[in-house]
């Protein structure tokens, strides 16, 4: 009789799924205790597009009484806004000079990002905002820049804090926030 590579896979596992070969005694109640020979013929199974027996998991069941219920779909409430990018600050230079801040006006947006470049020209001048805790010094032909948010509105004085000569208590200018 001729064996096809199917039914030699069929008889391997059988074999193997009996535990034929295996020294480990079983215990006398057990259906499978009845020792196997070597001589013992093995049993040529037809070849079957399905597997063995006991080599396939068991399909989950779901139980009758569980109901499925669908996802609810995904609420406005429950989004979160996405972050927008950040803007670049706007930059304004001012000059300082003897005795004037130029521009003597500068005016922003209350919450808008700022960043003044202030240039000293000619001696050693200083910037306060007292309202928004800026206080720089700026020595001859150094240019400082003062980073901030201005969070409130309304005219803010801007003076000299360095003295600066003769016209120094005259340097003022104001920060205008709308």
């Amino acid at each position: 009789m001729q064996r096809t590579p199917a039914a030699l896979l069929a008889a391997a596992t059988l074999v193997l799924l009996l535990g034929a070969g295996c020294k480990k005694e079983q215990p006398a109640s057990s259906p499978a205790a009845t020792p196997i020979s070597q001589d013992a013929p093995i049993a040529v199974l037809p070849p079957t597009d399905a597997p063995p027996a006991g080599l396939v998991a068991p399909a989950p069941t779901t139980s009758p009484s569980t109901p499925v219920v669908p996802s609810a779909p995904p609420s406005t409430a429950d989004a979160v806004a996405p972050t927008p990018p950040p803007t670049a600050p706007r930059i304004i230079r001012v000059i300082a000079k003897k005795w004037e801040f130029v521009p003597g006006e500068i005016h922003v947006r209350k919450d808008e990002h700022v960043v003044l470049e202030v240039t000293s020209t000619d001696v050693d001048h200083g910037i306060a905002i007292p309202d928004f805790n800026i206080n720089r010094t700026l020595g001859p032909g150094t240019t400082e820049r003062i980073d901030f948010t201005p969070d409130k509105v309304g005219s803010f004085s801007m003076v000299c804090s360095v003295f600066c000569g003769g016209g120094h208590r005259g340097m003022r200018g104001t920060l205008v926030v709308e």
